[in-house]
């Protein structure tokens, strides 16, 4: 029996939209890897939750074997699987692009 879907809704506390992306990054030990997910996002939280997802894998500290990449954005689709779900990659372009081109504050 398929499992009934469910509205994904972005992890911003109090934003109530519909999550559109996931931000992950492949993380392996070296024999077996998934995504670790960072967010899930509307459109509007995006930028933010982009910037900070960045700066946590940052922060990470690995064993030996393990590999995490650098967070990528992941268009979400109902229904695929983290393997099929298509990255955004002229979408991360842009936001790491608009980042460095803002004011320091």
């Amino acid at each position: 029996m398929p499992m009934p879907h469910y509205p994904i809704i972005c992890y911003r506390q109090g934003c109530g939209q519909l999550a559109l992306y996931k931000i992950a990054a492949r993380w392996s030990d070296g024999i077996t890897g998934e995504l670790k997910t960072y967010a899930l996002s509307c459109e509007a939280c995006l930028p933010e939750f982009f910037r900070q997802s960045r700066e946590k894998q940052k922060t990470c500290r690995l064993t030996p074997g393990e590999v995490l990449e650098a967070p990528n954005i992941f268009r979400l689709a109902t229904g695929q699987h983290d393997r099929n779900l298509e990255r955004q990659a002229q979408l991360e372009e842009k936001l790491t692009a608009d980042e460095g081109n803002r004011p320091a504050g």
